[in-house]
């Protein structure tokens, strides 16, 4: 039951931080991937709000071998970090519910390639890896 109730606070935290940061007119972006590890393959499909130049919040699944709804957020280290315009690099974390009965909490480093002005490359390392294409808009 504490599972249940952290997980409703949580979200209602990150709907509240998406009603707050609508002021910023932040980036938005759709990301398509796949796992290469950890113990299940499944497809991952989330969304991101950029709040600022520095986070952004969202959410996505996991879908194929288990059902997995999460919730994210991501520090972006490039305006921290001397990095090529075309490259990005990120930590964050993702914090959501397999199934009906198990809480995962999946802290996660990652990297991007611009290919594009709309369109990157991914690739993430967390208790899972996920390699996919991010569309922005």
């Amino acid at each position: 039951m504490k599972k249940y109730f952290f997980v409703l606070m949580f979200t209602c935290f990150a709907s509240s931080a998406f009603s707050q940061v609508e002021n910023y007119g932040g980036s938005q972006s759709l990301r398509i991937g796949a796992n290469f590890f950890g113990n299940d393959n499944n497809l991952k499909l989330a969304y991101n709000y950029g709040i600022n130049e520095m986070f952004t919040v969202g959410a996505g699944v996991y879908t194929f071998n288990d059902s997995y709804a999460f919730v994210r957020g991501d520090f972006h280290l490039g305006s921290v970090v001397t990095l090529p315009d075309n490259l990005g690099v990120f930590a964050g974390v993702e914090l959501g519910v397999i199934g009906i009965d198990f809480l995962n909490f999946d802290p996660q480093l990652g990297i991007a390639y611009s290919l594009t002005q709309n369109m990157d490359v991914y690739l993430e390392f967390g208790n899972t890896g996920t390699i996919g294409v991010s569309f922005s808009f």
